[in-house]
């Protein structure tokens, strides 16, 4: 019994990475923040400046709700010209929270598929590498165009942290590479070449350094 209440703890305890918009108000003003990971207990964030007060409100703004928390500042750390805020939730609305954990299932389900995205204008060398991936446990996704794309890496509940790149939608793959990094940060990107197997190694690789793939592991 001591162990199933410790890993539901854990459970509780865990913050998964989750894409949402986050506005940190205090006694010194409001502040748009860049939400880093969540848990039902508490969050950590990244902001332009340090609040002054250990008492705040956040605004968070989930992909199927938003609303307001109260909460603590438990540490503050300075990283590159920003800060590192980790705050302990006081008090969450119940509709609130129902998103939280909601958002938090998504991402633990995320954890569990691990999607990547496939671009290759070769087609049947992308046939072939989709087989691969999803034979060694993975969620090969093959947009058909750029909107395509992009869609697929803006739906926050995908969690795509990886893709694959070859020459694709009359794009070399630099150029890819690229436009994939100014657009969507968080987004690792690894190349596609003649050696599949080769291939499947660098995605695999790529996606174990992702904060979803930890997350399994933190769950497990």
């Amino acid at each position: 019994m001591g162990e199933l209440a410790n890993w539901v703890e854990r459970r509780r305890g865990v913050r998964v990475p989750v894409r949402a918009g986050v506005v940190l108000h205090a006694d010194d003003g409001a502040s748009h923040a860049t939400l880093e990971n969540l848990s039902q207990s508490g969050a950590s964030f990244s902001v332009a400046r340090e609040p002054r007060t250990v008492d705040v409100e956040l605004e968070l703004r989930l992909a199927d709700a938003t609303g307001w928390i109260r909460a603590r500042t438990v540490r503050a750390e300075p990283v590159l010209e920003r800060w590192r805020i980790a705050v302990a939730f006081d008090r969450v609305e119940p509709a609130m929270r129902e998103s939280i954990e909601a958002a938090i299932a998504v991402a633990v389900f995320a954890a569990q598929r691990r999607p990547i995205l496939v671009i290759d204008d070769h087609v049947d060398r992308r046939a072939s590498l989709i087989k691969r991936l999803a034979r060694r446990g993975m969620t090969p996704l093959a947009p058909k165009t750029p909107l395509d794309a992009i869609g697929l890496l803006t739906r926050a509940h995908l969690h795509v942290s990886v893709c694959l790149l070859a020459p694709g939608f009359g794009v070399n793959a630099g150029e890819l590479a690229s436009a994939l990094s100014d657009s969507f940060p968080w987004i690792t990107t690894a190349d596609i070449s003649d050696d599949l197997d080769a291939t499947v190694t660098r995605a695999l690789d790529a996606w174990e350094t992702t904060p979803v793939a930890r997350l399994g592991t933190a769950i497990g």
